[in-house]
């Protein structure tokens, strides 16, 4: 018997076809990772290549709230986040940065609110 691709939802499980039909955020997570990494290199005054997106934790990395605030910043300004919808998105980026310090943490919050590459925020944001 072949197993249906499932998705979780509020209000149960998909577990047709339609979950194979739905659009998948991992390309958006993924392609927000990099601005992440890119901001926190430069916010942290390290490499790129030496931020990885999966493992590296903000804070370990020589990082404290106030450059988290500034990093957030300029994560929200590379996408064209409006300043009332920057205040909503800064308070969730920050309560996720303290939870898991990770780009791809704030990666997929930006994912989940359709952010991938910020030329595409830029024109969805702006």
């Amino acid at each position: 018997m072949t197993r249906q691709p499932h998705i979780e939802t509020p209000g149960g499980t998909v577990t047709d076809n339609l979950a194979a039909q739905l659009p998948s955020t991992s390309g958006d997570a993924e392609a927000a990772a990099e601005v992440v990494r890119r901001i926190w290199a430069e916010v942290l005054e390290v490499s790129a290549d030496s931020v990885d997106v999966h493992h590296s934790d903000f804070f370990e990395m020589g990082g404290y709230s106030l450059l988290a605030l500034q990093a957030i910043g300029r994560i929200l300004a590379e996408y064209g986040v409006d300043e009332v919808e920057a205040v909503e998105w800064e308070g969730e980026l920050l309560n996720r940065l303290f939870e898991n310090a990770t780009p791809m943490t704030q990666a997929e919050f930006l994912a989940e609110k359709g952010c991938g590459t910020p030329s595409a925020a830029n024109a969805t944001h702006a």
